[in-house]
């Protein structure tokens, strides 16, 4: 016990940052945000140490907590949407960029066929059942799957 006392003892800003280091690998590996709260907290813990030397592990070991706590809350209430929101950009995603185009049907087989939206054909499906026909130009509602619903335009 006393060799655990002597350590907890010796924990400075070097400790602290190594701790912050650790955690930050674990963000990376895990992508969550979560671990980057605690990470942030050691640094800040061991910029403290730095100044207040004096600082006894039992108030580092509060400190980091309260922080590490404080951070988690206010990070995955504000930060985390926020990050999140940001990822669905539409960049690549079909469904948002075909929805709303105008189509020209090249096949057909009563409400089904086959459509040309841009260069590239898709099959196609008439959202009302309605009958499609050749050179028809349709809009597209929506993607399901690889088939177009379309409806008239």
């Amino acid at each position: 016990m006393e060799m655990v006392i002597t350590f907890l003892e010796g924990l400075n800003l070097w400790w602290w940052l190594g701790l912050a280091g650790l955690f930050l690998i674990g963000e990376l590996v895990t992508g969550t945000t979560y671990l980057l709260w605690p990470a942030t907290a050691a640094f800040l813990v061991g910029i403290l140490t730095f100044f207040f030397a004096a600082l006894g592990w039992p108030f580092q070991f509060l400190i980091f907590a309260i922080i590490s706590l404080a951070l988690l809350w206010v990070g995955d209430r504000y930060v985390r949407p926020r990050l999140k929101a940001g990822t669905d950009s539409g960049l690549n995603t079909r469904s948002t960029y075909l929805v709303g185009q105008k189509a020209t049907v090249v096949a057909t087989s009563g409400a089904t066929g086959r459509v040309r939206a841009g260069d590239t054909e898709w099959s196609a499906e008439s959202i009302d059942g309605s009958v499609l026909e050749i050179g028809q130009s349709v809009t597209v509602s929506e993607l399901r799957g690889t088939t177009l619903i379309v409806q008239s335009a």
